[in-house]
């Protein structure tokens, strides 16, 4: 079963994505959830700028080349 986390609006995020994906709450807030993160953010950029600080800290975007 997936973890779920959910903003103060109600929106119901997915913490156990295989990817981070950055997603707009209904409340105008960005949000970056996916493998085990959960963090809110004012600004498309600044959680953009989180995303990609992640990913170059755990060595990539989550996707495998088979």
């Amino acid at each position: 079963m997936p973890r779920l986390r959910a903003t103060d609006s109600g929106q119901v995020y997915n913490v156990d994505i295989p990817e981070l994906r950055v997603t707009r709450d209904t409340d105008g807030i960005y949000v970056l959830h996916g493998r085990g993160h959960f963090m809110t953010f004012e600004t498309r950029e600044a959680a953009f700028e989180h995303k990609r600080e992640i990913e170059a800290a755990t060595g990539g975007s989550g996707w495998r080349k088979k």
